[in-house]
This record gives C-alpha cells, structure tokens and sequence, in this order.
C-alpha cells in the first residue's frame, strides 16, 4: 500500500512540473510573439519614415515657385514605389506646399513652415503619413491596433550667388613683370623676383575655391564638416600658397612656369612671414556648403589680394622707380588702406538691400583702396624750365605793378632793369632790381585711390534657365594731392598738400658808379652779401619777395549713384551657374561687366587740369607762405599761361605713371569688372 501511494504521489508530482513548464512555454511565446508585433510596428514606421522623407524631396524637387500640382503628383508617384505592402496609398491630400523659413520669427520651431508671406514663394514640401497597419497577432489581448504617423518636411536648397571683382590685365611683359617684383615686393618688405612668364601664367590660371579649402583643411588638420572654420583661421602666408601648388600639382597643371612663379613668392613670403584669414579676402556666407564652393578664382588675383591684405596689417609703403620717357626720375610710393574682397558667397534671399554694405547677409566685393605718392623733379621733363622763366621774364612789368598793389610788402621803388635818369657820379642811386627764377624743386602728386565695389541687391529665381541678379556698382571719391605732399601714409585723416614754388620771384640792389643820362654809364655793380657791390651779379644778394606756386587738393571721380548692373539668363553664358566651368567662348566673358566707364587716371588728368598757380609770400630759404591778396588782374594773364605751361607738361604723366601701377593693382575703376553667378535650382534636402 504504501509503494501505490508513493506512486500516485510521483504521478501528481510530473503533472504539475509539466503544467509549469507549458505555462512558461505559453508565456515566452506570447512575450516572444508580442515583440514580434512590436518589431513590426517598429520597421513599419521606419519605412513610413522613409517613403514620407522620399516622397518629400521628390515633391521638393518639383516644386514651382508659385504652383504645387507638380509636386503633388511627384510626392504621390515616389511614394507608391516605396509604401508598405498591405497599406493604403499616399493620396495628394497628405502633401502640403508651403514655405520654409527659419529666420522668421513668426514660424513655429522646429518645421518653421507656413503659408507663404507676402512676396514669397513655395519652396517646401512636407508629408505627412498617418496608417493603422494589421497587426500580427490580433487575437492576442493586450494587442490593440496601432495608429502611427510620420512627418516628413524636405526644402529646396536656398539660392547661391557669387560675385568676383578683377582687373581686365590679360598680359605682364618683362617691364611689368619688373614693376610687380618692386611693388608687390616692397608691399610685403622684402624683395620678389618672378620672371614675366611666371607672372602671365598666374594671370592665365584659376583655381577651383572647393579644392583649394579642401587642400587647408588638410594643412590646418580641421576636420569640420563646413569650411567656416578654415575661412575663420589665421593661415600663415607660406601655408596658403603651399596649398595653392599642391592643388596645382594633383590637378595635373602642366604650366611649370605657374607653379615656379608660386614657389617664388613661397621665397619671399618666408623670408618676411605673415599671416591672414581668408575671411578678409572671400567673403562666404556662414555654412556655405561645398556645392557652393565650386567655383574658381585667377591665381594672380588671389595672390595679388594675399599680399594687399598682408600691406594692409604691416603698414609699409612699396617705393617703385617709375621709367617716364622725358623726365629723369620719378619715384612712386603705395601703400594699401582697405585690402580687396576679391570673392563673395552668399544666399540672395537673405539680404536686405536697405542695409547696403551694412547687411550681415551682404554678397559684396570691392577692389583695395590704396595711397600714393610720386615725386617729379621739374628739371628732368623736357623745357619745363626755360618755358616757365620765359613766360614769367616776358610779363616782369605786370609782375611789378602787381607787387606794388601788394601794401604788406612796402618794397619801394622796383624795376625791371636799372635804368638811370639823372647824371650821377659816386652818389648814384641803389636801386632794386627784379628777377625771376625757375625751381627745379620736385613736385609731389598724391593720390588717394577710391576703390570699386559690387554689392547684390536683388533677383529673380523663375527657373533654372530663367533668372536675373541685380548689382549695385558703386566707386568712392578719390583724392588728388599736388604740391608739397607730407603726410599721406602717416595719417588716417585725407592728405593735404601745401604750395610748392615753380618760379621764385625777388630783387638784387644795384648801381651805377657814375652816370650821363643814361647815354653812358659805368658798368653795374651788384650788392653782395657783406655790402660791397661788384660787378658779377652772380655774386649779387638776392632778396627773396614771393614765390609763384601751385597746389591742388581735390576729390576725383566716384559716383554717389553708382551703376546698376543686370545679369540675366538666357543665355547661360551671362549668368552662369555656381559650379559652371569656366567661360572659355569667344570673345570676352559675358558674366562680367565694367564698373566704370571712366578711368581714374582720365579724372586725375582732367582735375590737373584746373591747377591753380598762385602768388604767395616767401622767405629766404624760398618755403613759401600766405597767399599774397594783391591785384590779381594785373598778373591773370600770366597766371593763366603758367597753368597751361605746367599741365601740358605734368599731364602725360599721369598715364604712364599712375595707370601703370593702378592696374597692376587692380584698382582703376575703368579696368575693374564685377563677375556674377547664380544658382537657383540646387536640388532639396531634408529639414525636418
């Protein structure tokens, strides 16, 4: 009896072990199956996700300013290849259209999407998905359907434009080339020796602004997905034109000469170190991305800005001898105020044209502003000299007269000539003497240039083949220095020239021994410095009454209106896109237009024009000093011949002179051309 309760008992015993085991057996299936539904609902929603984020960029992509059919059915068609089995379809109900705008304080973060305002468009799709798919296991308690919804919000990609500002230099022959090694030597303080080839193939070669900040990031070990940190770095010099001959090099530049010309200005640059952020010469707006990077820039206009900005910082000014054919020497020296912008990226949706250059969102370039100043020794140009002494020789009788109107002066009795009256023995009169003298003293011209600039002020985005941008071109007021020219580099403030003297005017006191009415005489005799007269009249004293000089302070050219620029497409051409290749067509690039008509050197030469010589007093040493208020009548005439005589001698001057280094500069304004592209259609990207 006992065995057959110990066995029932073992029997019981089994049967509940299994019923727990089938328990937790029932239990792990329905927590298995349970995750199972919910991985489910898990990649059902991611696909969603996705169909809604496609279908969006699809919509985008399609999207006209002012219409949203298209994108409707674009978002409707991409989705129906990408939808769940066993769901319904996306239905155009489920696309809105819509505008995009983060900067407007009125949209509701985190979509900042809206109706368009007032004078915006559509530039946004979003869709929005909301299904019930099946369940798994719906029998199973504790397994309600399951709602789920995905937004999607996909924006185009904002305009891009870009403005480039250069000189029309197409060619450097070995003058030049020595003129550039003084000047762009002398602006970083030190010596440049780069041969004429070396200069034309810089003149003749871009490169690409996307892979030369690629080659920096590499150099400057920055790893940040946007180029606003290489942009916002101090780069020493060495380093940029290194990168400048690495993107030369991979890219297969075959022009040895090019790559020479760089490694020169490699020497120099090490040998009077500096550094600067591109920040100062490439204005790119902030998250610039690569796409918009994609454009290209003249070697010689990169590098030519690199050494202005580096001018700008270290305050020295270059001394370049000039070769003026007729005249000895003339001595030129530059130094740069405002170093260029010589390349701007921006989005043109974001600027406000009622901020001007004020706009932190502005897409602006402009040429340097620099001063300089040349020294012209009057004795070297050709007759100056002796026209000047003639001219003044032949009006002696006015020039008396008027001295004589001239009450502060109280000279006496004054001639032209000693001329004896009276019969006279030992006791003849001392009578003064007029004289005129021509000055060789150099004459200083400063210029203190205005620079170019180009600023975006509108456009219009109807397609990618049908846009326009709009430019403001502007030049400032130059200032012409002529004269003594003291302070131009030293000074923050506009220069200021004094009179320098062209013809020093005076007396020397002399006499006769005897005298018969002046039918026979003794010879002159002139008094020298220690009283005793002699007969050389070289040895004679001058005494110094006034000086003839002249002076000019004026501003030069600039418009207060500026120039409005239009670049429209069609055709391609006038306005390109961002990454277009560069023009290579006939004929000049159609993307580039003139600042200004007027060269700056055609001004200067018109306001030389309007030099105006005046009498002034004068000591001794022949520094002349106030404007002497006499009879101005007496001597106008003379006057007026003077002015003639100097500006047909200083005129041709300035076009050799000033234009030559204007130009090598990049800065006469009727050289100067502002380049533009404008990228409308970009594509679309997520933003939600």
């Amino acid at each position: 009896m006992n065995a057959t309760l110990h066995h029932l008992s073992s029997r019981r015993r089994i049967r509940g072990s299994v019923l727990i085991n089938t328990a937790i057996a029932l239990s792990l299936i329905v927590i298995t199956l349970l995750g199972t539904q919910l991985g489910y609902l898990f990649f059902i929603k991611r696909e969603l996700q996705k169909t809604a984020d496609l279908a969006a960029l699809s919509g985008a992509q399609s999207l006209q300013p002012f219409l949203c059919a298209d994108a409707k059915t674009a978002a409707v068609t991409n989705a129906a290849q990408n939808m769940p089995p066993l769901l319904p379809a996306l239905t155009q109900a489920d696309v809105e259209c819509g505008n995009w705008d983060p900067g407007n304080p009125t949209r509701t973060a985190p979509q900042y999407f809206g109706t368009p305002g007032t004078g915006q468009a559509f530039n946004a799709v979003r869709v929005t998905i909301t299904r019930t798919p099946a369940l798994l296991l719906p029998g199973i308690s504790g397994s309600p359907a399951a709602t789920i919804s995905v937004q999607a919000l996909a924006a185009q990609r904002q305009p891009l434009a870009s403005l480039a500002i250069r000189s029309t230099l197409v060619s450097i022959d070995s003058s030049q080339s020595a003129l550039l090694n003084a000047l762009f030597g002398g602006l970083l303080g030190g010596s440049l020796s780069v041969q004429a080839v070396g200069w034309q193939g810089l003149l003749n070669t871009d490169i690409q602004l996307l892979s030369f900040l690629d080659q920096l990031k590499i150099a400057l070990n920055i790893s940040a997905a946007n180029y606003d940190q290489v942009l916002a770095t101090n780069v020493d010099a060495g380093v940029l034109l290194q990168a400048m001959i690495s993107v030369m090099e991979r890219s297969g530049n075959t022009a040895a000469a090019t790559i020479q010309a760089l490694r020169d200005l490699l020497v120099t640059v090490q040998a009077s170190p500096f550094t600067l952020k591109l920040a100062d010469l490439l204005n790119v707006a902030s998250g610039t991305d690569a796409a918009g990077l994609n454009t290209n820039l003249q070697l010689f206009q990169l590098v030519q800005g690199m050494i202005q900005v580096a001018n700008g910082k270290n305050g020295l000014a270059a001394t370049v001898p000039i070769n003026v054919p007729g005249i000895a020497s003339v001595t030129a020296k530059v130094q740069v105020v405002e170093p260029p912008q010589v390349s701007a990226v921006g989005n043109p949706m974001l600027i406000n044209p009622a901020l001007g250059v004020n706009d932190p969102n502005r897409i602006y370039v402009r040429t340097a502003q620099v001063r300089m100043l040349l020294s012209v020794n009057l004795d070297g140009i050709t007759n100056l000299l002796s026209n000047l002494l003639s001219t003044v020789t032949g009006a002696l009788s006015p020039l008396i007269n008027f001295l004589d109107s001239v009450a502060t002066l109280n000279l006496g009795t004054i001639v032209s000539d000693l001329v004896a009256t009276v019969v006279c023995s030992g006791n003849c009169l001392v009578t003064k003497v007029i004289y005129a003298q021509a000055l060789p003293a150099p004459i200083e011209i400063g210029l203190s240039a205005g620079n170019g600039a180009g600023l975006v002020t509108g456009h219009t985005c109807n397609s990618s083949d049908s846009k326009s941008l709009n430019v403001q071109a502007s030049t400032s007021v130059a200032r012409l220095n002529v004269g003594k020219v003291s302070n131009i580099f030293s000074s923050s403030v506009p220069a200021t020239a004094a009179p320098v003297g062209i013809v020093e005017i005076g007396y020397r006191e002399a006499k006769f021994d005897w005298c018969l009415l002046s039918l026979i005489c003794s010879p002159k005799k002139w008094k020298a410095a220690n009283g005793t007269y002699v007969t050389d009249m070289g040895l004679a004293q001058k005494t110094v009454i006034s000086g003839l000089g002249l002076v000019v302070n004026s501003d030069v050219g600039g418009s207060a209106s500026g120039t409005a620029l239009t670049y429209v497409a069609p055709a391609p051409a006038n306005l390109p896109e961002i990454d277009a290749a560069p023009y290579d067509g006939t004929g000049k690039d159609p993307s580039f237009k003139p600042i200004s008509s007027t060269s700056l050197v055609q001004s200067l030469g018109s306001t030389l024009g309007g030099i105006q010589i005046q009498p002034y007093s004068s000591d001794s040493s022949g520094v002349l000093g106030g404007l002497l208020n006499g009879t101005f009548s007496l001597i106008s005439n003379l006057l007026n011949t003077l002015q003639t005589v100097v500006t047909n001698a200083l005129g041709p001057l300035l076009d050799p002179a000033v234009n030559a280094l204007l130009n090598l500069l990049g800065i006469d304004l009727a050289q100067a051309q502002v380049g533009a592209r404008l990228s409308c259609n970009r594509g679309a990207q997520l933003v939600y």
